[in-house]
């Protein structure tokens, strides 16, 4: 019998896991925009600028899935789980899908905050049926990105919400127990809160490797800027840049995570591109677009912050 090729492989697999995620959305609501499924990240640990601690323990970690005869051979099982844990915009989401393509596994993107905005008595199940997917198709990342959600207090008074989120916990925990030993399954979280995670999820034997993931210094900075840029060129097909002096761009940008610096150089080239549709030629971007942006954007910050605390209600 003839082999199909790689790509029909792949094409069948993504559509077979849509149909699987469409029949489960018919019991517990549509899943879009709640779990997302990557059949083969194409994110690399070094499309991610800086974090070397965490994308060396990241690389050590895929062997969980890649070679979990690694560690029998040492008389120990493979790791189920690893929390991810840091300030908004730091690259989380990209080191875990970074971390399933290294072990050559299928991603799952399950978005707790738009998950649990649904919140009923059967989410814990939902989420147990999403595990037992995710190990029924080969090697498996399972990303929960937001893991802080599963305290629901977005959602919930207080009292409601520690007992509505012991039984989800209980539930998800229960299945991270039965995982087989055998590596098939990484379970990852993410989240910007440590204080918000429930005890029971980082006990041990569940997400209990702990990975911290910093705000870049002065050189991750530099190179954050420098892959964003080769980045933006490459999509675009032509040379959008002019060599940027660094010494005038990082004093001013210290705090700022890769996700505000990606921001930034999207607002330079946004405004390219008015002027452009306005009639005029704009030269490429200069060090000076980018302070001018980094102005604009550390005021437009200082707006949401107002608003998210409730000054301008």
């Amino acid at each position: 019998m003839s082999r199909l090729p790689a790509d029909d492989l792949q094409w069948a697999l993504q559509r077979r896991l849509e149909d699987v995620f469409a029949k489960l959305g018919e019991k517990f609501g549509d899943l879009t925009g709640r779990v997302e499924t990557d059949i083969h990240p194409s994110v690399v640990f070094d499309d991610v600028g800086g974090l070397q601690t965490a994308k060396t323990l990241l690389r050590g970690f895929a062997l969980a899935l890649s070679s979990p005869e690694a560690y029998t051979r040492w008389g120990i099982t493979p790791p189920k789980g690893i929390l991810l844990y840091g300030p908004p915009g730091t690259g989380k989401s990209k080191l875990a899908k970074a971390l399933a393509n290294t072990a050559s596994a299928i991603f799952y993107h399950v978005k707790l905050l738009n998950l649990t905005s649904k919140f009923g008595a059967n989410t814990g199940e939902l989420l147990q049926e999403i595990l037992r997917i995710a190990g029924s198709e080969g090697r498996a990342v399972l990303y929960l990105d937001e893991a802080e959600a599963l305290s629901l207090e977005h959602l919930l008074p207080p009292p409601a919400a520690r007992e509505a989120s012991a039984r989800l916990v209980a539930a998800l925990c229960e299945k991270l127990d039965g995982l087989p030993p055998t590596g098939r399954v990484l379970v990852v979280g993410g989240t910007s809160r440590t204080d918000a995670i429930d005890a029971e999820l980082v006990a041990p034997g569940r997400l209990d490797h702990l990975v911290e993931v910093v705000l870049p210094d002065a050189d991750a900075q530099r190179e954050i800027l420098e892959l964003l840029k080769t980045r933006t060129e490459r999509h675009a097909g032509r040379p959008l840049f002019e060599p940027i002096d660094d010494r005038k761009l990082l004093p001013v940008m210290g705090g700022m995570s890769g996700a505000d610096i990606s921001e930034i150089i999207r607002r330079a080239l946004e405004t390219k591109v008015h002027r452009a549709a306005e009639g005029s030629e704009p030269g490429p971007v200069s060090t000076e677009d980018l302070l001018v942006s980094i102005d604009a954007y550390k005021r437009v910050r200082g707006v949401v912050e107002k608003i998210r605390y409730g000054q301008y209600l």
